[in-house]
């Protein structure tokens, strides 16, 4: 049996090189992470506030991630009609072609591989480890 040292370098040398795939397109990874969550997520979640919460970052860091992403014109703010100081942030047809290179796929790819229920009991188990990862970071 591996070590939890052993398993935790394991999990961040996977992270490493599924980080520097990337680095493609002209975007970095975390412009990636946010195009993707612009994409994929809910009219009333796609704030800069919801993708800070779920990048778990600053809301300055995702405000300054949203703005390249806008002047490289892959997103752009809508106005909500309830509430006009609320934007909401949209991809662009730009970003939907894009998407279709989102190097993430090289490594879903390799996942597709195991079995599906390797496959689900690794879902499982990063969700567990992501959970208390983000547990630990709010203090709790």
């Amino acid at each position: 049996m591996a070590s939890p040292q052993a398993i935790a370098e394991t999990v961040m040398h996977i992270a490493h090189l599924a980080d520097s795939l990337g680095y493609t397109h002209g975007l970095k990874p975390s412009q990636w992470t946010a195009l993707r969550y612009f994409a994929g997520a809910a009219s009333q979640q796609r704030t800069v506030s919801a993708f800070a919460d779920f990048h778990a970052t600053t809301r300055g860091a995702a405000s300054q991630m949203v703005e390249v992403l806008v002047n490289k014109e892959l997103l752009v703010r809508v106005p909500v009609p309830e509430d006009r100081r609320v934007m909401q942030l949209h991809p662009t047809e730009k970003a939907r072609d894009l998407l279709r290179f989102d190097p993430l796929q090289e490594f879903s790819s390799v996942i597709s591989t195991l079995s599906v229920a390797d496959q689900t009991r690794l879902g499982e188990t990063l969700s567990d480890l992501l959970s208390g990862l983000l547990t630990k970071r709010q203090g709790n």
